[in-house]
C-alpha cells in the first residue's frame, strides 16, 4: 500500500510540475525577473523578434515614471530569457518618451518601404545589419501620439536591441 501511495503521489507531483511549465506566460517570466514593475498584461504582443525562427513575445510596464519594454525570446519556459529597454519621459530628449503614461507597443513590419524610410536616419552599420534580416521580420514599435515613435529591431551582430527614430 506504501509503494502505491508513493506512487501516486509522485504522479501528482510529476503533473503539477508539467503543469506549471505548460503555465509559463510571458508575464510570469517578466514578473519573476523584475517583479517591481509594473506588466500590462493586455500589451501582449507576439512575433520573431530576434529572427531566429521561433516566436518572441513582448510587454509594457512602469517603474514610476519609467516605460519599461519587457521582451522575452523564444518558447516560454522557467528558463526564458528576457531583455528589457527603459524610456523616461522627456520631450526635449532623443531618447526618451514625450509621455510615458500614452504609451503603447505595437509590432512593426521590417519590409522594402520601412527599409528605405530608416536608412535616411540609421547609421550605416543598423542599415546593414537591417538587410540582412530575414523577409516578414518584425520589430516593435514604443508610440506616446505626442512623439515621434521608436522602432525597435533586433541587431545579430551586437545581440541586443537597437532602436532609432526619426
Amino acid at each position: 500500500m506504501k509503494k502505491i501511495s508513493l506512487l501516486f503521489t509522485m504522479l501528482m507531483f510529476c503533473e503539477i510540475y508539467v503543469c506549471a511549465q505548460n503555465n509559463t506566460t510571458a508575464l510570469s517570466v517578466l514578473s519573476k525577473k523584475e517583479p517591481t514593475i509594473k506588466w500590462n498584461a493586455k500589451s501582449l504582443i507576439k512575433g520573431d523578434f530576434d529572427y531566429d525562427g521561433i516566436a518572441d513575445f513582448a510587454l509594457r510596464g512602469r517603474k514610476g515614471k519609467i516605460f519599461v519594454l519587457g521582451i522575452v525570446k523564444g518558447a516560454l519556459n522557467t528558463k526564458s530569457k528576457s531583455k528589457m529597454l527603459e524610456f523616461g519621459e522627456d520631450s526635449g530628449d532623443q531618447g526618451s518618451l514625450c509621455s510615458v503614461e500614452k504609451a503603447i507597443i505595437n509590432t512593426d513590419d521590417i519590409d522594402k518601404d520601412y527599409m528605405e524610410f530608416a536608412k535616411d536616419y540609421l547609421e550605416p552599420k543598423y542599415v546593414k545589419a537591417l538587410a540582412r534580416l530575414p523577409k516578414a521580420s518584425k520589430g516593435i514599435i514604443v508610440s506616446d501620439g505626442m512623439c515621434d515613435p521608436f522602432h525597435i529591431f533586433w541587431d545579430k551582430q551586437t545581440n541586443k536591441f537597437i532602436w532609432w527614430r526619426v
